[in-house]
This record gives structure tokens, C-alpha cells and sequence, in this order.
């Protein structure tokens, strides 16, 4: 069983007729699938996108911080009536206008209605954006240190986003005196590095038919874990790059068929299938789901396949390979990949921790 760290976004924009008028988004639908699909995670942590193009007026008031942060501590309460899994993450959103004095207490006001109903506070830290949230983390240590000894969990979440590829070693080098300052200010803090190096498309790092690459994410937290007394815990994207494009590529005629393969050796490796194309004519002659089942034996064949029991994604990699694909989209294999890389991801990690 995992933990999930949830963003709530704008959601799907509304479909309206009128051109001119503003984009109206779904965000009731963020809401319902907090309350639905994550009923059998161990937790759900749930927070408020920082990613401006996911942003909307909704997500604006959630999280102002007047009368300390109430629209925010409420809509989590909410939540957690519907979802018992619920946990909430600490909300920092001084406005311009506010002095230090109003910006605490708004602060010290939310964590204290969470401190109420909540055995588990988690701090998000965009470890690449802002290098100075280690100023939050001291001026809420009393709080954070009485909630512990309370039996209760205060998390600090080091997010590095994306992890541009051969630099796991560098990021670990970077955050280990910001651990030991975290360390120093609440001492029993659980502390998580969360970050992905899933690229936006794979051809930037690798070839067009068939490449791997390392995930530096799980060279990341190894190497911080190596200069640390105390063990730091294990987050990522799931296999998702950070950055979301709303608008859906184009299924063109020349749209390549990928299959990506998450390795036990903390890699993924991926195949593409090139359309068939009568070019005078301008019609695709390679069906999709031929194109995919190609990708599929392709990656069945590879010598760096191995498959993990009880696997969905797996069990669908070698169907499609040796009888015919449930999925011709992107989509469907996307949630493959997923699916096999969280599988992947937790046998690794339990292995770790039993050692």
C-alpha cells in the first residue's frame, strides 16, 4: 500500500459554446476523485498546485490566508469526511500586503486547526524555487516539535521536480546541509525527497526507436540517504513529467506507437513503431493496434524484460505481445507504464527497508 501526494488543480475546462466567454474548469471532479479513487491508499496527502498554468480562480481562494487559512482548512475537512485518508498539507501564501505578525498568525492559526483533527502535517518545499523555506521550517519548530511528542507526524517534503539527467549526484551534494538544518529545528521530522526525471518526450534523451535511460530520482534519494544518520524517505511522479500540456497531441498519421518498460536496474527503456504510410496519398497503412502490438514484442523480447507477478501493466505488455493489444492510444500505455513503474518502485523500496 503507497502514499499519494495530491495536487489539487483547476481540473478539465467546461465545455461552453459562447467563445467569448471565460474558461469555467471542473475542479468538483478533483474533489470527487480525492474522495473516491484514493480510499485504499495508506494516506493521501492533499495540497494546492504551485504550477501556474493549472491554476484558476478556484484554486486562487483555496488558498488565501485569511482568518488562518479558513477556506483551506475547511475544504481539507471536507475532504476527510468523505475520505478518512485525508491528510492535509501546510499552506504558505503571505499576501504583499501582510506584515510578519499577520503572516504568522495566519500560519500558526492553520496548523493549529489541523493539529486538532490531523495525526499527520506535511510541508511541501520546492527545493528548486525557493531556498527559503527552511525560515518556515524554524519559525514553525515549536509547533511541529509538540505535535510529535504528541505521537503525531510532522513531513517536510524536499520536492526537486524535474531531475535533468546526471545530476542526481549534484542535487544530493546541494540539500544535505538543508537536511541537517531541517534536522537541527525538529529533530523527528519526517523528511521525503520527491522529484522525476521522466522527460517530456524520450527522444530528448534518447534515440527514436529503442534507447534506456536511469532514473536519476532513485540515484537521488540513494545518494542523500548514504550521508545521513537518519533514513529519509522515498517519493516520485509516478513516471510523469512535471510539466502538463492541456492540449492533446495530435493522433496524426505519423504518430509512433510507444511502449516504455520501467527495469528492475532503475531504468526505463522504450521502443517506437513508425507508422506505415502510403505518402502520395497521404493514409495511414499500419492499423494502430498492429503498431502496438510490434511495440509490445519488441519489449517482451528485450533481454532487460522481467516481469513482477501480480502486475497489470505487465500482464498487458505480454498480451498485446502474444495475442492482440487492449490499448491503441498513448493513454492506455501511459497508465501501463505507470502502473509498473510504482509496482517496480515498491518491491524495490521494500527491499531497502527490510535491509
Amino acid at each position: 500500500m503507497v502514499s499519494v501526494h495530491c495536487e489539487i488543480t483547476r481540473g478539465r475546462k467546461k465545455p461552453n459554446k459562447d467563445k467569448t466567454a471565460p474558461f469555467e474548469y471542473n475542479i468538483d471532479k478533483v474533489f470527487d476523485t480525492i474522495k473516491q479513487d484514493f480510499l485504499n491508499a495508506k494516506i493521501c496527502v492533499i495540497d494546492i498546485t504551485r504550477e501556474p498554468t493549472l491554476r484558476s480562480t478556484e484554486t486562487e481562494s483555496l488558498g488565501q490566508p485569511h482568518n488562518g487559512y479558513e477556506k483551506w482548512v475547511n475544504t481539507v475537512n471536507n475532504l476527510y469526511t468523505d475520505n478518512p485518508k485525508v491528510r492535509p498539507t501546510l499552506i504558505i501564501n503571505p499576501q504583499e500586503t501582510d506584515d510578519y505578525d499577520t503572516f504568522q498568525s495566519d500560519v500558526f492559526a492553520q496548523f493549529d486547526s489541523f493539529s486538532q483533527t490531523f495525526d499527520l502535517i506535511s510541508y511541501r518545499a520546492s527545493v528548486l524555487h525557493d531556498d527559503g523555506f527552511v525560515d518556515d521550517i524554524a519559525m514553525l519548530s515549536d509547533r511541529a516539535n509538540d505535535f510529535i511528542a504528541q505521537g503525531n507526524t510532522f513531513e517536510v517534503l524536499l520536492d526537486f521536480e524535474y531531475i535533468q539527467p546526471s545530476t542526481a549526484d549534484l542535487h544530493a551534494s546541494y540539500i544535505a546541509p538543508i537536511i541537517r538544518e531541517i534536522r537541527e529545528a525538529i529533530p523527528a521530522a519526517r523528511i521525503v525527497c520527491v522529484g522525476t526525471s521522466f522527460p517530456k518526450n524520450v527522444t530528448d534523451l534518447g534515440d527514436e526507436e529503442r534507447d534506456e535511460f536511469r532514473l536519476e530520482e532513485f540515484q537521488l534519494h540513494a545518494e542523500i540517504n548514504r550521508t545521513q544518520n537518519q533514513f529519509i524517505e522515498y517519493g516520485d511522479y509516478g513516471s510523469i513529467n512535471p510539466i502538463r500540456n492541456d492540449f492533446s497531441p495530435p493522433v496524426g498519421i505519423h504518430l509512433r506507437a510507444r511502449i516504455d518498460f520501467p527495469t528492475e536496474t532503475n531504468t526505463i527503456f522504450y521502443y517506437r513503431v513508425a507508422p506505415k504510410i502510403d505518402k502520395d496519398r497521404n493514409i495511414l497503412l499500419s492499423p494502430r493496434v498492429t503498431m502496438y502490438k510490434d511495440a509490445a514484442k519488441r519489449v517482451y523480447s528485450d533481454a532487460a524484460f522481467t516481469p513482477i507477478e501480480d502486475s497489470w501493466g505487465c500482464k498487458k505488455i505480454i498480451e498485446a505481445a502474444t495475442k492482440s493489444p487492449e490499448g491503441k492510444s498513448p493513454n492506455f500505455w501511459i497508465s501501463v507504464r505507470m502502473e509498473i513503474h510504482i509496482c517496480r518502485r515498491t518491491d524495490i523500496l521494500s527491499k531497502i527497508t527490510q535491509n
